[in-house]
């Protein structure tokens, strides 16, 4: 790819959060301290709320707060907040490493056990908090239970901490008259906004210097060019600026100019021509999905008789045989992924989401990055190309990749799958019986001390766990905070597991 055309130690745009990266825009600065004061300011604050469109940066934002807790401070991590109330106390009991046996099932039972445990945290002068992540998803009854949660408190200050980080619709949901309670205890707000033209700019500029260029690769004009398509959306000005730099490279340009992001963006974002009515005109872009949606069902429609984009993409590609290739469907790729792993002719999956781990045994995770991030997973993986078809890459020769297809392996161009995929791809692995429905628990953790002696033949105490994981996560290019999430578990069981490779 551009990498070494360009000069760089690694990828600069990729989208997955590294703290390497980390540009703190005076807005994000400003967030985050929104957040840390409103959970270190003495007395407890109740309710903390950070609200922001997608992609402005709110999961960096949280990573980063995680990390600059107070080590007196143990804080629980929701993810998937669209629960009820009881499963609400629950995840927070395994978050917090609590035992549910004898209430388990029993809501009022277990908001006893959990005050009386934040009671001796209190005591013995430790701060809990509990960080809600898409909190815009939150039931209108597990809010309330929430709200219930800072009841919990002593003559002196709340027991508990809650901070709801979620898209703008957590603000209008909010102004409900019927959350009013709630919406009273909520002591700190902040709303993230995109970057700035010059922040647009300087964030290029940053995120260059880190992967290693430390020149004016991309002109004034394209960061202008960047900032107008994007709004200053940082995961839109990812995914352009990477783009623009295979465009870049192709063209054996020395920088990136206005026109290689005008070209990018066609690619990345279809016609745009009219790209700032995004911001201005939702009924145009409704408008705009619909014809989408329409000609998607056409196309469809007429798939026998033209064949599908995959189908095109093998037959107009292949560089070693001669014979027409059949691009397999979704269900055959599938499967010849799952009998990678382990034979099972029963198994069937059509769709382009990661199949649950009942249906087939393995845990899955649907991923958006780059050729270097897939070589260092070193598995094959399902390549979504733009027609939505998979191809499963199974390995990688320099500017050849080997892909099976209905009549066995053939050989693509780099170039030529590029053209169709845009970086999402699905990646496989086993899942540990005891991890199934668990997270951040006593399982996880002794599963992480057996991980370190597969990957390192290294016994490692419970008080060394999260050291050695931000090590891990470090050397595999992931986020180092020391949480043992679903990337890090794939991670660390690829590493650890015998399983297929990619050659």
């Amino acid at each position: 790819m551009y990498l070494d055309y360009f000069h760089f130690t690694q990828a600069p745009f990729s989208i997955t959060p590294d703290p390497e990266f980390v540009f703190l825009s005076e807005k994000h600065q400003e967030s985050l301290a929104h957040l840390v004061y409103g959970v270190t300011r003495g007395g407890g604050a109740g309710f903390v709320q950070l609200t922001g469109e997608v992609g402005t940066g709110k999961t960096t934002i949280s990573r980063l707060f995680l990390q600059k807790l107070p080590e007196n401070t143990q804080a629980a991590l929701i993810l998937n907040p669209n629960i009820t109330p009881l499963e609400l106390l629950e995840n927070i009991f395994k978050e917090f490493g609590l035992a549910t046996k004898g209430v388990k099932g029993q809501l009022n039972a277990m908001i006893d056990r959990l005050n009386s445990h934040l009671l001796k945290w209190y005591e013995a002068g430790k701060n809990t908090v509990i960080i809600i992540d898409e909190a815009q998803n939150i039931p209108r009854d597990t809010l309330e239970q929430l709200r219930l949660l800072t009841n919990l408190e002593t003559s002196q200050q709340k027991l508990l901490q809650i901070v709801l980080i979620g898209q703008p619709e957590l603000k209008t949901t909010m102004k409900r008259r019927d959350l009013r309670q709630l919406s009273q205890r909520i002591t700190s707000r902040f709303h993230l906004m995109p970057l700035s033209a010059k922040e647009t700019e300087d964030y290029i500029r940053h995120r260059l210097s880190v992967a290693g260029v430390e020149k004016a690769l991309f002109t004034s004009a394209a960061c202008q060019k960047v900032f107008a398509l994007t709004a200053g959306t940082p995961r839109m000005i990812n995914s352009l600026c990477d783009r623009a730099l295979l465009t870049a490279f192709v063209a054996e340009s020395d920088m990136v100019r206005r026109k290689h992001i005008v070209q990018a963006a066609k690619e990345v974002f279809g016609d745009t021509s009219k790209r700032a009515w995004h911001f201005k005109m939702p009924a145009v872009i409704a408008l705009s999905l619909i014809m989408i949606l329409l000609w998607v069902v056409m196309a469809w429609r007429q798939e026998d008789k033209s064949g599908n984009v995959a189908t095109k993409l093998v037959e107009q590609a292949v560089v070693k045989k001669t014979t027409t290739i059949k691009t397999p469907a979704n269900n055959a790729a599938w499967q010849a992924y799952f009998q990678l792993w382990h034979p099972d002719e029963s198994l069937l999956w059509t769709s382009n989401q990661c199949p649950s781990t009942d249906a087939s045994g393995m845990a899955c995770l649907r991923r958006q990055g780059n050729l270097n991030q897939i070589k260092r997973l070193n598995t094959p993986v399902l390549l979504e190309i733009s027609s939505q078809q998979l191809l499963l890459l199974v390995a990688v020769e320099g500017q050849q990749w080997q892909v099976w297809s209905a009549d066995g392996m053939t050989n693509i161009r780099q170039a030529d799958i590029e053209q169709q995929w845009f970086g999402t791809y699905f990646v496989l692995w086993p899942l540990a019986e005891e991890l199934i429905g668990d997270t951040m628990s006593q399982n996880l953790a002794k599963w992480v001390q057996s991980m370190a002696f597969a990957i390192d033949k290294q016994t490692i105490q419970p008080q060394q766990i999260e050291p050695w994981v931000k090590t891990f996560q470090q050397k595999n290019g992931l986020l180092a905070d020391g949480i043992v999430g679903k990337e890090t578990q794939m991670a660390l069981a690829l590493k650890a597991y015998q399983g297929p490779k990619l050659q």
